[in-house]
């Protein structure tokens, strides 16, 4: 089945993703009737601004993404034509749909910002990084004496790379 793209507001693909599948939903009926049918809504943090759909027509998906706010709509190489809807194929998706764990990109003594936890908010400094469980231990680089923390390698972003290639696991 095709998968088409739909536009929406960047840092809203979520949000923009689950009213799309309501709006597939509440719509079900009326879709049917009209021969068409939508087989998955898909977002990924690897693609900023853009919502996958899998759909049998291009019109269905424009039809959902004119209701739906925050989108741009579907992404054709021609406008007004949605003959020339623009489709990917999912073997073009794979590296954007297998994403990279941030722990095989940090190294010890990176500066990072805590995103996620009872330290959201926090910079830290890497001290120890185990790829096998995807977790950090990190030292709070504002704390009167340093505390270690252990968090997942999804809850922090790199500030600052040191120079240093070493890698303490």
């Amino acid at each position: 089945m095709p998968i088409y793209v739909v536009k929406a507001t960047a840092g809203q693909e979520r949000v923009v993703a689950e009213l799309l599948y309501r709006e597939t939903v509440n719509r079900k009926k009326k879709i049917k009737e009209e021969g068409g049918e939508v087989y998955s809504v898909l977002y990924t943090p690897g693609l900023k601004g853009y919502i996958l759909v899998e759909a049998n027509k291009p019109g269905v998906v424009a039809d959902l993404a004119r209701n739906v706010p925050k989108t741009k709509g579907l992404i054709l190489k021609e406008k007004g034509n949605l003959d020339s809807a623009g489709t990917i194929k999912i073997e073009d998706l794979e590296e954007t749909l297998e994403p990279t764990p941030v722990v095989t990109e940090v190294n010890r003594g990176d500066l990072v910002e805590l995103i996620a936890g009872p330290f959201k908010g926090e910079n830290a400094r890497v001290a120890k990084i185990d790829e096998d469980k995807n977790e950090i231990t990190v030292e709070l680089i504002e704390a009167a004496v340093p505390i270690p923390v252990v968090v997942r390698g999804d809850d922090i972003k790199i500030i600052k790379k040191e120079n240093n290639e070493d890698k303490n696991k």
